[in-house]
This record gives structure tokens, C-alpha cells and sequence, in this order.
């Protein structure tokens, strides 16, 4: 059926606005075209002379491109309240990873977490835990669930738009002034020019593209981020349980170690367990047997000693009285009888006397033993032989502390960490003597 022109006397004004006035693409404007093939009668003599009128001037196709824009950019302000709803959830993982690697680094390195602060800091997450990851995780998830269902909804309405004429019509009446007072025929209408004309259907065509550019558009980095985050998170402490989990594992081996404080112990460090080359008993066995010599040695040397001290006790008294007899002068016959007590007092003196000299030589023996043990290796043996001794009369918490402080300092940092109670086991092994 030809097309009658239109003319604005003959408009009836209870009806839509006529196409080309506004978002319209028929109507006043046509008429001014200079490509408009007219018959003598003022008629358009088919549809395509009215698609070639309205090839340069469809304002239809500028339609579809607009609306394209639009829901990129609704995909971008979506996109955004991502970005903002998920950032919240991102800092509250950070704030977890945070506190995960605060308890494995005072698990790793106690000694340098011993300050008020961090005690107090650790003490909180032994008895509170780190944090929940799980919870924001799956409002992070609703979160990504709902932007990837606004983005379908984003490209499937474009789609739609693109593959569904009743939708293309029913978008580009939406788009009139006054939608209601459209007739069916001038939709009709609007879309035939729409999909017939280069512009419309090259408008038309970038709906599937803009549709599919929405669909494969990348979530933000944020994404990538919290989960990255929560993979990180799945593999440290979250519980209590598992801050107290980590604390047995870091006390056992300690445990373990300082019942090993044994005298086999005392010995290795004092290098008395060793057997050099070309001898068949230890360091031990020869200092224990040189410190018993040592110990016969200096008995015999103090036996010597007294014994010539009780000699001489003996001795004074009648050297005394032989020095008194010397000094007074008698007559013939008391000459005589003091000449009788001074042999006999002489002659007790010697036989008194008479051991001292071997007593002498015993003893100049004895000190040569002694010198030559003292010059010797033996009298560093006997010295660590000494201090083993007075180890075995000590507790394992003095002895780790006098022979390996820095794991000592440690055991203290981990006790301050885990409270007195968990620490009860080891602390009582500390405090256990070796014999």
C-alpha cells in the first residue's frame, strides 16, 4: 500500500506524534528532504524509496547506540559497587593474613616477641582466635554471584533487543515522548526503518557486540585479590585451637630435647665422651682414673705430712730436754749421769728421726707424680671431669641455661607465649635434677 505524505493540517492530535518529529523517523521533516522520490501525486511509490529517504537521517539508529552506552556504563557503575561492597571484606582478610603471619612469626622467632605489647597481642589470638575468613568469604561470593547476573541481565537485554523485532519495537516506542500514543502501525513502521536501513541494522549489530563485550568483561582485580587472600588464610592458624595447635608443635621438640638432658649429655659437651685415636678407654674413664690418682697421690702427700708432724711432736719435747741437760753444768758424777741421759735422749731423737728421710724421698716422688699429671692433658680432664660432677647435682633448666642459653632464652620466650598452664609438662621437666 503506497505511503499518503503527510501533511500537518490533516494530523489528528489524539493520536501519537508523528515519526520524525523528535525520536520519530517519519513524518514533518520528510517532506523537506531533497532525496525523496515523489510522484506527480505527492505519494511514496513504495517502501523502499521511504527506507532511502530516511537512510541519512535515522535518528532510530542513534537510539540503539545510545542504549549500547548506557549499559556499558551501567556495567561500569555495577562494576564499581563491587569494588566498593568488596573492598571492605578485602581489609578484613588482609587484617586476618596480618594476624596469621604475627603468630607464625612469634612461633618462629619467640625470643622477639617477648615485649608487653606482643605478648598481649598473641594472647588475644591464643584465647580468641585470629579471625572468621569464611563468613566474609560467601558475602564476597553473593557479591560476585550478583554482578555476574547483572552482567547476563546487562548483554541479555541487549541481545534481546537485537534478535527479538517485537522487542526492538516495544524499545523504540519506549523511546517516543508520549509511548502510550503511538499507533501500532507507526512501530511498525519504526522498526522496518530501523532494521531495513544501513544505519539501523549496523546500530543493530552493535548490540550483539556491545552484549557480548559485557559478557566477557573481566571482574575487577579486587576479586583475584580476596581470593587470593582466602587461599592464603586456609593454610595459618584462624582458631584458637589452631594458635594452641601450633604452640604444642613448637613445645614437643623442646620437650623432647630437654629430656635428652641426661649425663650422656654433660659428657658430649664436655668432650668427655670422646675416644681419640689409639686410645681404648674415654676421656671419661682417663679422667676419673687421674683424678683418682690424683686423689691417692694427695692422700699420701697428707699422710706424710702428718705423720712427720706427729714425729715432731714426739721430738720436741726430748730435744727440749736434751737443749736443757746441754745448758747445765754438774759435778763428775752428775756430769756422768747427764752425759747417760743426754745418749739416751739422742738416741731417741734418732730413731724418731729416722723415717723422716724416707718419708722425704716418698713424698719428692709423690710431687713428681702430681707435677707430671698436672703438666699434662690429664689436668684439663680432671677439670671437666670436676664440672660433670657438679653437674649431675644440678637441674636440667641450669644446665640448659650454662650450656646452650640461646635455646634456653627460647623455651622462655615460648612459656611467656603459651601461659604457665600448657607449659606445666616442660617446666616440671626443667626443674628434675640429673641424679
Amino acid at each position: 500500500m503506497a505511503i499518503t505524505e503527510f501533511r500537518p493540517e490533516n494530523q489528528n492530535v489524539s493520536q501519537a506524534p508523528t515519526l520524525g518529529e523528535q525520536s520519530g523517523t517519519f513524518g514533518a521533516g520528510v517532506q523537506q528532504r531533497k532525496n525523496i522520490a515523489q510522484g506527480g501525486s505527492g505519494r511514496f511509490t513504495n517502501l523502499q524509496q521511504y527506507v532511502q529517504a530516511n537512510e541519512a537521517n535515522n535518528p532510530n539508529a542513534g537510539l540503539l547506540q545510545r542504549e549500547a552506552q548506557a549499559r556499558q556504563g551501567e556495567l561500569g557503575t555495577k562494576q564499581q559497587q563491587f569494588v566498593s561492597q568488596a573492598t571492605p571484606i578485602k581489609t578484613g582478610l588482609e587484617t586476618v593474613r596480618s594476624g596469621q603471619q604475627f603468630v607464625q612469626s612469634a612461633l618462629e622467632n619467640p625470643t622477639q616477641y617477648v615485649t608487653p605489647e606482643r605478648l598481649q597481642q598473641f594472647a588475644g589470638f591464643r584465647t580468641s582466635g585470629v579471625g572468621d575468613i569464611e563468613t566474609p568469604f560467601n558475602q564476597f561470593q553473593a557479591l560476585r554471584s550478583g554482578l555476574g547476573t547483572q552482567q547476563e541481565q546487562l548483554a541479555s537485554g541487549l541481545e534481546t533487543i537485537k534478535s527479538t523485532p517485537t522487542a526492538l519495537q516495544n524499545f523504540i516506542q519506549s523511546q517516543r515522548a508520549n509511548p502510550a500514543l503511538a499507533t501500532r502501525g507507526e512501530n511498525v513502521l519504526d522498526r522496518f526503518l530501523t532494521q531495513s536501513t544501513q544505519s539501523g541494522q549496523q546500530a543493530i549489530a552493535g548490540l550483539g557486540t556491545t552484549a557480548s563485550a559485557i559478557r566477557q568483561a573481566q571482574v575487577p582485580t579486587i576479586a583475584s585479590e580476596v581470593e587470593a587472600l582466602r587461599t592464603q588464610a586456609q593454610g595459618g592458624p584462624l582458631s584458637s585451637a589452631d594458635v594452641r595447635n601450633l604452640l604444642t608443635g613448637k613445645i614437643a621438640p623442646e620437650e623432647e630435647f630437654v629430656k635428652t638432658i641426661t649425663p650422656e649429655f654433660l659428657q658430649e659437651r664436655l668432650g668427655l665422651n670422646i675416644r681419640e685415636p689409639g686410645r681404648q678407654n674415654t676421656n671419661l674413664y682417663r679422667a676419673q682414673s687421674a683424678k683418682e690418682t690424683l686423689n691417692q697421690i694427695n692422700q699420701k702427700t697428707n699422710e706424710i705430712i702428718n705423720r712427720r708432724a706427729e714425729i715432731y711432736s714426739q721430738i720436741k719435747p726430748l730435744q727440749d730436754r736434751l737443749n736443757e741437760l746441754n745448758l747445765n753444768a754438774f759435778d763428775s758424777l752428775g756430769e756422768m749421769e747427764t752425759r747417760r741421759d743426754r745418749e739416751a735422749l739422742q738416741k731417741q731423737i734418732k730413731q724418731l728421726s729416722d723415717p723422716l728421710s724416707e718419708m722425704a724421698v716418698i713424698e719428692e716422688n709423690l710431687k713428681s707424680q702430681k707435677e707430671r699429671i698436672d703438666k699434662s692433658e690429664l689436668s684439663d680432664l680432671i677439670s671437666k671431669l670436676e664440672e660433670y660432677e657438679r653437674g649431675l647435682a644440678s637441674n636440667r633448666q641450669q644446665l640448659l641455661q650454662q650450656y646452650d642459653p640461646t635455646r634456653f632464652s627460647k623455651i622462655q620466650a615460648l612459656q611467656q607465649l603459651a601461659g604457665s598452664t600448657q607449659f606445666d609438662p616442660l617446666s616440671q621437666l626443667l626443674q628434675q635434677r640429673l641424679v
